[in-house]
């Protein structure tokens, strides 16, 4: 099932990452990760300086679930826009029309259990910085993610606009 996660006050703001992974950090740590259609603002810039593996010219960063878990875990970073995607395997290259994308895709809306990456086990879509979307395909990790967030809603299908 696909939740979506808009209009609550158990973030501080929406999409803010480190929050949003709380209820399955072990799951994470499991996966690999890729990030595609990535926009951000670091918000300890100034104390901390830039984060080496985000890169905004770059199509798809890599992650081990390490490398991001310690990123979400020691940075404040608010995703405008970006689709995280955890797979068991290391996707290694994707074509032009494979690459996930949150920005003008009306798929999110009118197909909204469909996976942007079939291979991924949990997706996380950041959207326009106003909502936050997940999926997860382990129904005991979407149990306790759910408990946490209880704002969160079934995403429904929408038209196309």
């Amino acid at each position: 099932m696909t939740h979506i996660l808009e209009n609550t006050k158990q973030l501080e703001f929406h999409t803010d990452m480190g929050e949003v992974i709380k209820p399955f950090k072990e799951e994470l740590k499991s996966l690999n990760w890729i990030l595609t259609n990535q926009e951000y603002i670091l918000l300890d810039y100034k104390d901390k300086g830039v984060v080496e593996k985000l890169d905004h010219q770059s199509e798809i960063i890599h992650f081990n679930g390490q490398e991001l878990l310690d990123i979400l875990e020691n940075r404040e970073i608010q995703f405008i826009w970006g689709v995280f995607c955890g797979t068991k395997k290391r996707i290694e290259k994707l074509n032009q029309d494979q690459i996930p994308y949150a920005d003008m895709n009306s798929e999110i809306w009118t197909l909204p259990d469909k996976y942007l990456l079939p291979e991924s086990e949990i997706e996380i879509i950041c959207f326009d910085s106003s909502c936050t979307i997940i999926k997860f395909k382990d129904l005991e990790v979407e149990k306790r993610w759910k408990s946490k967030f209880t704002d969160a809603k079934k995403l429904k299908k929408k038209n196309a606009s």
